[in-house]
């Protein structure tokens, strides 16, 4: 993901260095071009942006310089010219712009607020992974077995050292809550330095300690009735706090004197936090999330292992749904509680089947293509990173491949939960999760041999009974499908070449044909689902099963009409056949504001996917929906 952002970070700054930054007024984008508002478009070397990588051509039109990248591009190299984070999915394009991708309905809303959550404790990932690997090396190094080879015993161990020891592994731990705070205000619009004051007071040695207490070691403060002691472990209270905090700092900078906001905003920030965590919210929430961590271990642990089955089942339709990451909120919490992480545990056994399913379909492929992709896509998902596997191959093949997959990551979790195999950090995924177990020589045994059954399991299944040719037989009924493209809207079919549009007539967004519509009714002109729909309505995408990208777009420059003449009957995720209404277009009203309707289809990926395009762009429809393009794929 990083290499991605990086390769978009440097497409946006090449782009706005060769139009030139103070050449720019203002900059939006559509589904396909970047649209630069500029005070000299002499200024600007045409040849030295079409040499950037990923351009793919440019135009000046309207009084604005367009820079053609492509759909699914486009936004994200926008992102990184304005510095819009999309991980949570409630940046917009721009004033002006037109592209929406944001994925609507409970889904899309339960998968934004998983990652606002997730947002807020991926930055303490790191902290905890490596406070793991401390926590091992101190098994290791302090175990009696290991210490005879040099003729010492563990109480030969200075105190001194001990308590360097005790530093490295238990900071990250009892300062939590701290880390949590600070990473809340960052994510919700506060001042992180005071979520961090904030996180510390939750957890200040003056308390008395929440594991002492909760060991009878220690006795809470006792104030007008309530108990007050130190948060330790306490991740809701924290993540609350610092959510609450956040928005008290937001509220109160708007309306303090500005002499007086540099003080008396974080006075008033700290002093209600505190008091409403200690006197308030704090003391009732803590009581639920130790109800929620012993529902949670309890689950897992249920007999025979039948937690860990579940769990293991349940976590790869998680990955296909973006839930997943919900699961680090449930691990920081039970990794602050209990010191240990039984549920990644069981989660993980996903990855050695989703690899094992993965290359034994790679292996029995006949084409170098497909089985150096799969190849490719397996070494991946052992590195950790599972969706090529997933979504490029494993789904691809079919429900055997899938439920295969699905079975062996729920009895390698059941295995594990049986025998009470847990980590003691997170954040380490496939082959380097075994990390998390060095603390215990039992514990990382047990798990690396389950980690191989599971994996052989999964392999075996696949490579005895289920024939690649599950996907051949895919890609060829969907080709059959998708071999001809239909006009979208009765009206004179016309070559590319004759649009009024470079971008479209030089076939720099792909192959295609168009059509001066007769009528209002804008059908489909393959069978696939709907991937992405212009927030000024003007084009939409649709992807077949065979992979090819259709733009249908919908007149020429219309984008500056906002939307007015398209009335837009389908949304983003829809499945579509050829000939289905996809939009009701107002031809006249685009005429009185001197555009043209014409509706272009262009393939978009024609290049990696197209061997031949034959169009007949001179063919008049008139009813619509009629064979006028054959496609031959590479």
């Amino acid at each position: 993901m990083a290499n991605k952002q990086n390769k978009y970070k440097t497409m946006a700054d090449s782009i706005i260095n060769a139009i030139g930054k103070d050449n720019i007024i203002s900059i939006t984008h559509c589904v396909t071009r970047l649209r630069a508002t500029v005070k000299d478009r002499k200024a600007i070397d045409d040849d030295k942006v079409k040499d950037i990588p990923g351009v793919q051509g440019v135009f000046y039109t309207g009084g604005q310089y367009q820079v053609i990248v492509g759909t699914g591009v486009v936004n994200k190299v926008f992102d990184q010219i304005t510095g819009v984070n999309k991980s949570s999915d409630d940046s917009e394009a721009a004033a002006g712009g037109d592209d929406d991708n944001t994925k609507k309905g409970w889904l899309g809303k339960l998968q934004k607020g998983i990652r606002i959550l997730s947002d807020v404790f991926l930055p303490i990932v790191p902290i905890l992974g490596c406070t793991g690997l401390f926590l091992g090396l101190k098994s290791v190094l302090l175990h009696p077995a290991f210490l005879k080879l040099f003729g010492m015993t563990p109480s030969m161990i200075p105190s001194s050292w001990m308590t360097i020891i005790t530093i490295l592994t238990s900071t990250a731990f009892d300062f939590l809550p701290a880390f949590i705070c600070w990473s809340a205000f960052k994510k919700f619009g506060g001042t992180p330095i005071i979520g961090f004051l904030i996180g510390i007071m939750l957890v200040s040695p003056q308390l008395p300690n929440a594991y002492a207490v909760a060991a009878g070691t220690a006795k809470a403060i006792n104030i007008g009735g309530i108990h007050i002691q130190g948060y330790q472990g306490s991740i809701l209270t924290a993540l609350l706090t610092g959510f609450l905090g956040a928005e008290l700092e937001k509220w109160l900078r708007k309306r303090m004197p500005n002499s007086m906001d540099l003080i008396f905003t974080p006075f008033i920030v700290v002093l209600v936090m505190l008091g409403l965590a200690f006197f308030g919210f704090g003391p009732i929430v803590n009581v639920i999330e130790k109800g929620l961590v012993s529902v949670i271990k309890t689950f897992v642990y249920l007999p025979f292992g039948i937690g860990g089955f579940f769990i293991g089942m349940l976590y790869p339709l998680l990955v296909m749904t973006g839930l997943h990451q919900m699961s680090i909120i449930v691990e920081t919490s039970l990794l602050a509680a209990t010191k240990y992480n039984p549920v990644i545990t069981v989660e993980a056994m996903y990855g050695f089947a989703n690899a094992a399913v993965c290359l034994a379909l790679a292996m029995k492929m006949h084409k170098k293509s497909e089985k150096a992709a799969g190849v490719s896509a397996t070494i991946t998902q052992l590195l950790g990173v599972s969706e090529p596997a997933l979504f490029g191959v494993t789904l691809r093949a079919g429900l055997p491949a899938i439920l295969t997959m699905i079975l062996c990551s729920g009895l390698g979790g059941g295995v594990l939960s049986l025998l009470h195999i847990k980590a003691n950090s997170y954040g380490l995924a496939v082959l380097l999760s075994p990390l998390m177990y060095v603390y215990n020589t039992h514990q990382l045994l047990t798990y690396v041999i389950v980690s191989v059954l599971t994996f052989a399991l999964a392999f075996g299944i696949t490579i005895t009974f289920i024939a690649p040719k599950a996907i051949k037989e895919a890609d060829k009924n969907a080709k059959v499908a998708t071999s001809l493209l239909y006009t979208p809207v009765a009206g004179q079919v016309v070559g590319l070449s004759d649009v009024d549009d470079p971008v479209f007539s030089q076939k720099l967004m792909g192959q295609g044909f168009a059509v001066e519509p007769t009528d209002s009714k804008i059908t489909s002109p393959v069978a696939g689902k709907v991937t992405m729909v212009a927030k000024t309505k003007h084009a939409l995408g649709i992807t077949t099963n065979d992979g090819l990208e259709i733009l249908v777009h919908m007149g020429i420059d219309t984008v500056d009409m906002q939307g007015k003449p398209f009335n837009v009957l389908v949304k983003q995720g829809d499945t579509v056949q050829e000939g289905q209404e996809l939009v009701d277009m107002d031809i006249d009203q685009i005429k009185k504001a001197g555009k043209k309707p014409t509706v272009i289809v262009v393939i978009t990926n024609s290049k990696d996917k197209i061997k031949d395009l034959a169009i007949d762009d001179n063919k008049k429809n008139d009813s619509g929906n009629q064979a006028v393009g054959k496609i031959s794929q590479a």
